[in-house]
């Protein structure tokens, strides 16, 4: 009988129960984290008046979370890289949904910032871990896909965010749609009963048997085996020392580095900037709340289907057409969405094609930087990309206020924060690789040079 080998196993496995039960479970955490990332949007209008903030003061508080999410994204990737995917995942789903809904009792300005502060930090850890999960466990010629629909559940957050904020707010007031962000928790026992480690984390730590009691559940959800496993089975490229920020900037990978985070900050700015002030421009341009909340829920229901579509492109096209043409085309839809403001019916239209290559292009990024980095500093990869993205988004939202204060017209302000995105597609065509339907140690080896042991 062939020796098996556990990267090829994962690469061209058929996709099956196994995989949609890792896609739900991720599905349902990042629809939490997503409602908390943009929960603000929401209540912003609300917290401006009770407080009495400035525009630009009132950016800053969503901020606060995003700082929390650059130190959660860094700090739970790396210790993911050291201590497995499975227990940070954990760790930041705990962390988001005590701290997002304790401000549900807080009254004051400057403990609503900590906290926000507090809870960005296990926003920031979910996602990059599940990106990471979905990266080694999905098959290599859906891989881009996958990781699309794992990404809807957090484009599916906002949306149900802004429908609950429709519901709710009126009736019991905006503090209500905080209150149920403690939710998440109950979803801890399903995460530590059926959530796996990573096979491939647990292969290059040499923990042969707990990494064989993960494939023998993989080969019983495909009908498969069971396969005689050795310890030759899980070569995989040598590793010497453990993750550090350092060896993202080795010869090899310093280009794709540089490149991958520079795209992370100005799709986030942008994104971030879009999504925190549509609401309140809205209603500064005459709209009633309701029907603001209404665009930002059609902007995001969109890019559900954006995040399945672009995830096919993707694996259909490669990864650097498809992200590249995707950008050019968000910032058209961006920049016609600001001249569309006194047209109620063409918002909508806009909101929805926005969303759609919006957040569509968000996940096939994550696709992509979650391919660019070996296994032993996949995480911690994936996690610093993210965090230059959130530095991003830290700066889109004060940006934007700082457009409303110095006065810019509506359709300026969307013409300003549109820009960016075409540098982004400048920037994914300088991506080394282009990646379409290979494994992940043959990206590494295209990459790094790297063999197997």
């Amino acid at each position: 009988m062939e020796r098996p080998n556990v990267a090829t196993f994962c690469d061209e496995l058929t996709f099956n129960r196994f995989h949609w039960t890792l896609l739900l479970l991720g599905g349902l955490t990042l629809i939490f984290d997503g409602y908390d990332s943009q929960i603000l949007s929401y209540v912003m209008p609300h917290v401006i008046k009770e407080w009495h903030l400035k525009p630009f003061v009132a950016g800053s508080v969503v901020s606060y979370g995003l700082a929390g999410l650059m130190v959660g994204t860094a700090g739970l990737g790396m210790l993911a890289d050291r201590i497995g995917r499975k227990i940070p995942l954990m760790l930041g789903l705990a962390i988001f949904s005590l701290f997002n809904g304790g401000l549900f009792w807080v009254h004051s300005f400057r403990t609503f910032c900590v906290l926000r502060f507090l809870a960005g930090i296990g926003m920031g850890g979910a996602l990059t871990l599940n990106i990471t999960l979905a990266s080694e466990f999905a098959p290599a010629r859906v891989r881009a896909r996958m990781v699309g629909i794992m990404f809807v559940g957090f484009m599916l957050g906002p949306a149900i965010a802004g429908t609950c904020s429709m519901l709710f707010i009126p009736a019991y007031g905006w503090r209500i749609v905080l209150f149920f962000a403690l939710l998440p928790i109950v979803l801890l026992p399903f995460l530590f009963y059926f959530l796996p480690e990573s096979v491939r984390y647990l292969a290059q730590k040499g923990r042969y048997d707990k990494a064989i009691s993960v494939l023998r559940r993989m080969e019983r959800a495909a009908g498969v085996g069971p396969m005689e496993w050795t310890e030759e089975s899980f070569a995989l490229p040598a590793v010497e020392r453990k993750a550090s920020v350092k060896q993202l900037f080795t010869s090899k990978l310093a280009t794709m580095t540089i490149l991958v985070w520079l795209t992370y900050f100005f799709s986030f700015f942008v994104g971030y900037s879009f999504l925190t002030w549509v609401p309140t421009l809205l209603h500064n341009a005459g709209f009633s709340l309701v029907k603001s909340y209404a665009y930002a829920v059609v902007n995001n229901l969109a890019g559900v289907l954006g995040s399945i579509f672009l995830g096919m492109a993707a694996d259909r096209f490669g990864r650097k057409w498809g992200l590249a043409s995707a950008y050019v085309v968000v910032a058209f839809l961006t920049w016609l969405f600001g001249l569309a403001g006194g047209m109620p019916a063409m918002l909508y239209v806009l909101a929805l094609a926005t969303g759609f290559f919006g957040g569509g292009v968000q996940s096939a990024q994550h696709a992509a930087s979650g391919e660019t980095y070996p296994t032993f500093m996949r995480s911690t990869g994936v996690g610093w990309a993210l965090t230059m993205g959130r530095f991003g988004a830290i700066c889109g939202p004060l940006y934007g206020g700082y457009l409303q204060s110095a006065g810019f017209s509506f359709s300026h302000f969307f013409a300003l924060i549109a820009a960016p995105y075409l540098f982004c597609a400048i920037l994914v065509l300088f991506y080394r690789v282009n990646v379409r339907g290979e494994g992940l140690e043959t990206v590494e080896v295209e990459l790094t040079g790297a063999s197997g042991r």
